[in-house]
């Protein structure tokens, strides 16, 4: 069994419930849905009781840094109640597009660390060209934490490592270019995950059109062979790991 442990499934475009079923069928057994903004994050929240095997994030991206207010974060707190919330994300820094200023997504950014802290939630971390800086304010986490969609070298995947972060790897792992894709073997198994960020960065060979959770899959083969593994091992061990960190109900 496969989980993609981070997709957007508010923003395909088909259904949820038929991305979902696709999915299924492709042999991913649960997705974790994740919110961008408190609006996204309630309406992930309906989608974890109405469709099986969906889990759900409420956070507030960085491209959403400087709207936020004191309400949002209460708002946020009152969602990481409800059933089927597992985590708290995406939130962290984006320095490529840079939305907002360094300093307003910091300022988010330590606000939601503290938010985590508070309710004992897993973060989920959106790292952009600011991996020194999302570094230095996750030393005030004290819950787990997942990189996703990790990109970075030997450095990068060592410092993780050290932390005891988890590691989401999306379908640019794929990618001819990736740095990540020659230093998977220095990943610490115990803290892998694998997803989609779907609608975004679809896998070879699917590269070109829209992302779907389905498309997990694909980016479990490239990984296991890689490791010398088989994708369905890679697939139960990813689960695994997935199911220890947002709590999932899954027997893997």
């Amino acid at each position: 069994m496969y989980v993609d442990s981070h997709t957007h499934l508010l923003r395909l475009e088909r259904p949820p419930g038929e991305a979902v079923r696709m999915a299924r069928e492709a042999g991913v057994g649960a997705v974790v849905n994740i919110g961008t903004d408190v609006e996204d994050s309630r309406r992930g929240a309906e989608l974890v009781t109405a469709l099986p095997g969906v889990y759900s994030a409420a956070g507030i991206h960085p491209q959403n840094a400087g709207n936020y207010t004191a309400e949002d974060l209460e708002a946020l707190a009152e969602l990481l109640e409800e059933p089927g919330i597992v985590a708290l994300g995406e939130v962290g820094l984006d320095y490529y597009r840079e939305y907002w200023s360094k300093e307003v997504q910091q300022a988010l950014f330590e606000d939601v660390i503290s938010l985590a802290n508070d309710t004992r939630i897993p973060l989920i971390i959106h790292n952009r060209e600011a991996f020194d800086d999302t570094m230095g304010c996750l030393s005030r986490a004290r819950v787990p934490v997942v990189l996703h969609c990790f990109e970075g070298g030997e450095r990068e995947i060592r410092e993780a490592g050290e932390r005891g972060y988890y590691i989401g790897l999306a379908g640019n792992v794929t990618f001819r270019k990736s740095v990540t894709a020659g230093f998977l073997h220095l990943i610490d198994p115990g803290r892998l995950l694998i997803e989609t960020d779907a609608p975004y960065l679809s896998p070879e060979p699917v590269r070109g059109t829209r992302n779907e959770p389905k498309n997990v899959v694909y980016t479990a083969r490239f990984i296991a062979e890689r490791l010398g593994m088989k994708p369905e091992e890679l697939g139960r061990m990813t689960a695994r790991n997935a199911r220890d960190v947002f709590g999932l109900p899954l027997e893997v």
